[in-house]
C-alpha cells in the first residue's frame, strides 16, 4: 500500500503543520512516512506546500508526481495541482466550480475559518478531517494523538475539534456553523 496526498496554500494557514500532522499520524499506524515541505521566501502569504507518502514498505523517494489526494486551501494551489492528483481533491466551495479533473472533489465551505468564528484560521485543520473521514487512510484516534503530540495547551484542543468538524463534514456538501 501507498498513499501520495499534497497539502498546499498560502504560507501562514498551516499547510506544513497539517502535513507534520498526517506524517505523525502514519507513523502512529505503524506505516512509514515521508514528508518534505516547500515554500517560498516569503514564506506568509507566499506559496505553501506539502508532499507526503504513507506506505506499509520503505518510502524510496517522497517526491509525489501523483497524488491519491490534495488538500487545495486557495485557489491558486488547485490550479496548480488538480491535474497531479487523480483521487480526491479536498477544497473551499468558492474553488470547487472551478475544479476541471476527474478527482472527485469535496468542497466544505469555510466561511466557519473566517472573521472571528470559532474555528478562525483552522481550514487546515477542517480540511485534513474531511480527508481522513472519505480516505479512511488514518484513523481520527490516529490523528488527534499526533496533535497532541504537536500542539500544546489550548491549541492543540481546538485543532482536535477542527479536525472533529471536518470529519463531521464528509458526506455533507457543506459544513454549516
Amino acid at each position: 500500500m501507498e498513499y501520495r496526498i499534497i497539502i498546499s496554500g498560502f504560507g501562514g494557514q498551516g499547510v506544513l503543520f497539517a502535513g507534520k500532522v498526517v506524517a505523525q499520524a502514519a507513523m502512529l499506524s505503524g506505516y512509514e512516512a515521508s514528508w518534505l515541505p516547500s515554500y517560498g521566501p516569503e514564506m506568509r502569504g507566499g506559496t505553501a506546500n506539502c508532499q507526503l507518502v504513507i506506505s506499509d514498505k520503505p518510502v524510496g523517494s517522497p517526491v509525489v508526481r501523483t497524488a491519491d489526494v490534495l488538500i487545495a486551501m486557495n485557489m491558486p494551489s488547485l490550479t496548480k495541482f488538480m491535474d497531479k492528483t487523480n483521487g480526491i481533491i479536498v477544497t473551499d466551495e468558492r474553488f470547487a466550480k472551478f475544479c476541471d479533473s476527474p478527482a472527485q472533489v469535496i468542497s466544505l465551505n469555510t466561511d466557519i475559518c473566517n472573521g472571528g468564528a470559532k474555528f478562525e484560521g483552522l481550514t487546515n485543520m477542517i480540511m485534513l478531517g474531511a480527508m481522513i473521514a472519505k480516505t479512511g487512510i488514518l484513523g481520527i484516534s490516529e490523528v488527534i494523538a499526533a496533535i497532541n503530540r504537536i500542539a500544546k495547551g489550548a491549541a492543540a484542543a481546538i485543532d482536535r475539534a477542527a479536525v472533529e468538524y471536518g470529519w463531521g463534514c464528509v458526506g455533507e456538501r457543506v459544513c454549516a456553523s
